[in-house]
C-alpha cells in the first residue's frame, strides 16, 4: 500500500509539473502557435471597431487574428462561447455592458458567470449617448420636454433597442428621476428609428450619437435635447448634459476586450500593450470618431473596475422593474 501511495504521489507531482511546463511554454511561445480568435458577440456589419482594432493588433504581434461573429441573445451566446474556450491566450472576446455585466441580473440560467469567467485586457471605446426629438413637437429643449411629459403622461414615445438593453435601462432611470411616464418602443436599428421620427410616428430616441442622427440634426429635422454622458459631445457643444439640466444621471456605453479565466498574465499584458498602443494613435481616434465614439485605453484592472461598477450601477433598477431577458 505504501509503495502504491508513493507511486501515485510521484505520478501526481510529475503530472502537475508537466501541466505547469505546458502552461509556461504556451505563454512563452505566444502568439506563434496558432491563429488567434477574437469573438464578436453580435452580427457582422456591427463589428467595425472590432475589425480595425484587431487588424492593428495583428500587425503588431505578427499573428493572424480571426474575427468570429457569434450573435444571439443580446451578446450572451458569443460571450458564453468564449468563456468555455481554453485559457491558452488564443481566444479573446469583445465585452459590452449587457453580456459582460448586466446579464448577471437579467438572464435566468445564464450558462456563464459574467463577473467570474473572464480576465480583463483593456477598455476599447466609449460612446456618447443622447436624447433626440423630432421637430414639430410642442417643445424645443430638455426642460420643455420634461414639462410636456409631466402634463401628458404616457403620450411621448421614445425608442430603445429592446428590453434590458442599455437604452431601455437609461430610459427607465430617466423616467424615475424626472417623474415622468413615456411610451417605450423597441426597435431593431436606428435607421428605422430615424425613418419613424421623420414620419412623425415616433417622438424621441435615447441612443448612441452616430451619423444617422447627426445627418438629421445638421439638416434640422431632428433636435438634440440633452447628452446622457458625463461631458458634452464635441460635435454638439451647445447641447447640455443631463446633469447640467438638473437630472442626476450619467450613462456612457462602452466596449472592451476580455479573455477566458486563467489566460496567462504575460499574454494579457502583451495583448493589452498592443491594444493600447493602437488606441493611442491619431488613426484610431479618427476612425472611432467617424461612428461617434471615443477611444478608451485602460489597464486590465481599470477595465475590470468599469465592468464591476456597471453591474452595481444598474442592479437596483433591474430588480425594481423586474427586467428579464429571454
Amino acid at each position: 500500500m505504501r509503495k502504491l501511495v508513493s507511486t501515485l504521489s510521484l505520478g501526481a507531482l510529475l503530472l502537475a509539473g508537466t501541466i505547469g511546463l505546458a502552461g509556461k511554454a504556451s505563454a512563452e511561445d505566444w502568439p506563434n502557435r496558432k491563429t488567434i480568435t477574437a469573438v464578436f458577440p453580435f452580427a457582422a456589419g456591427s463589428d467595425y471597431i472590432a475589425r480595425i482594432v484587431m487588424g492593428a493588433v495583428e500587425k503588431e504581434i505578427g499573428q493572424r487574428i480571426l474575427i468570429d461573429n457569434r450573435p444571439g441573445a443580446g451578446g450572451a451566446i458569443g460571450t458564453g462561447y468564449a468563456a468555455r474556450q481554453p485559457a491558452d491566450g488564443y481566444t479573446f472576446v469583445f465585452a459590452y455592458p449587457g453580456p459582460a455585466a448586466n446579464f448577471t441580473n437579467t438572464f435566468a440560467g445564464l450558462p456563464y458567470k459574467p463577473l467570474e469567467d473572464f480576465e480583463y485586457v483593456s477598455g476599447i471605446s466609449k460612446a456618447t449617448m443622447v436624447i433626440v426629438a423630432r421637430t414639430g413637437l410642442p417643445f424645443t429643449d430638455f426642460k420643455g420636454m420634461i414639462e410636456y411629459a409631466k402634463a401628458n403622461p404616457g403620450k411621448l414615445s421614445v425608442s430603445n433597442s429592446g428590453i434590458g438593453t442599455y437604452g431601455h435601462m437609461v430610459e427607465l432611470a430617466f423616467s424615475d428621476l424626472a417623474g415622468i411616464k413615456m411610451k417605450m418602443v423597441p426597435y431593431k436599428g436606428n435607421s428605422e428609428v430615424v425613418t419613424d421620427m421623420l414620419s412623425g410616428s415616433l417622438d424621441m430616441s435615447m441612443d448612441f450619437l452616430n451619423n444617422n442622427y447627426m445627418k438629421q440634426i445638421e439638416a434640422g429635422t431632428i433636435r438634440p435635447l440633452a447628452i446622457v454622458s458625463a461631458e458634452r459631445a464635441a460635435d454638439l457643444p451647445n447641447v447640455p448634459t443631463f446633469k447640467e439640466s438638473g437630472i442626476d444621471l450619467v450613462a456612457q456605453p462602452w466596449a472592451g476586450l476580455m479573455a477566458p479565466k486563467g489566460t496567462p498574465p504575460s499574454v494579457i499584458e502583451r495583448m493589452n500593450k498592443a491594444v493600447v498602443n493602437y488606441l493611442n494613435t491619431d488613426e484610431a481616434k479618427q476612425a472611432f470618431a467617424k461612428i461617434g465614439q471615443q477611444v478608451n485605453p485602460t489597464t486590465p484592472k481599470e477595465f475590470r473596475d468599469v465592468v464591476v461598477s456597471e453591474e452595481v450601477k444598474w442592479r437596483d433598477l433591474i430588480a425594481k422593474y423586474e427586467i428579464k431577458n429571454q
